[in-house]
């Protein structure tokens, strides 16, 4: 009996790590395949009755707009946002005139995020002599017209970054990339209690940190935001784009603001700010 009950003992282990190994190589394959199935189809796109615009469609709407003289057509081409028609043609005109010159787009395909469907369209240009870019998103309205979104084109800043960066009682809206910091000082002394975040503009060359109380709704927003980075290639550079109101606080220190919202996940804006999902 004693032989028979260790045999059996031996019997059940063995089945059992036989098993082990068996679901384990079954995890392994499911992951392999998720991993391909990501690779080869790229982004999942959002669910949307619209269909998307051609590369051609969507390279002949980014040069129509990049021609856009007439203010009372600005809306043809762009979602106008907080943006007058008047501060598009404005903005236009500088940005291939003079010293600035637009050199070439480029099709990005699918980059929806903020639960919208975008397309992407790099325009590349040289601005003082430097090579500098920016991001065509485009977005279908209402009726299913493909438009610009200007505000994210012309990365829109309410104040401007001068009055951000000089006013002790500025607030406002900035459109920024993202990354996790550790710089805590002055107010933002207790990393305890606040998250601390990089914040980086093209427009600007003066790198400003952003602080959220610990758990509140606009941290697990960033939080989430930062999330992808973790799962991309280490060959692919991962720009955190975010749209957000931050505020000057008493005391802080002329870079520290502290982030009252993150209104969207890129700088698409949508009719539901994006951290209101982590309320």
């Amino acid at each position: 009996m004693t032989w028979s009950t260790v045999l059996a003992v031996v019997v059940l282990c063995a089945l059992g790590l036989v098993l082990a190994l068996w679901m384990k190589s079954k995890m392994d394959r499911k992951t392999v395949e998720k991993q391909r199935t990501e690779e080869t189809m790229g982004p999942i796109r959002i669910e949307s009755k619209f269909v998307s615009p051609t590369e051609k469609e969507s390279l002949e709407l980014v040069r129509g707009a990049l021609d856009l003289r007439e203010p009372a057509k600005a809306a043809d081409y762009f979602r106008l946002g907080i943006s007058t028609q008047r501060e598009v043609v404005d903005f236009l005109t500088g940005l291939d005139s003079g010293e600035n010159e637009v050199t070439n787009i480029r099709w990005l395909s699918s980059m929806d995020t903020n639960g919208m469907l975008l397309d992407g369209v790099l325009v590349n240009q040289v601005v003082g002599g430097r090579p500098r870019n920016r991001l065509a998103l485009l977005t279908p309205d209402e009726s299913g017209v493909w438009k610009i979104d200007f505000d994210a084109f012309a990365r829109v800043v309410k104040p401007s970054w001068e009055v951000f960066q000089n006013d002790e009682s500025a607030e406002g809206l900035v459109r920024v990339m993202v990354a996790k910091d550790s710089y805590f000082n002055g107010v933002f002394t207790d990393e305890r209690e606040w998250d601390c975040f990089a914040m980086e503009s093209p427009d600007t060359e003066k790198l400003a940190l952003g602080y959220c109380r610990k758990g509140s709704p606009h941290a697990q927003a960033l939080g989430k935001i930062l999330e992808k980075a973790k799962d991309t290639p280490a060959t692919k550079v991962v720009l955190n784009r975010a749209t957000l109101e931050i505020r000057r606080v008493a005391g802080a220190e002329a870079r520290q603001f502290e982030i009252t919202r993150v209104l969207a996940e890129d700088w698409v804006v949508s009719d539901t700010p994006f951290d209101e999902k982590f309320k």
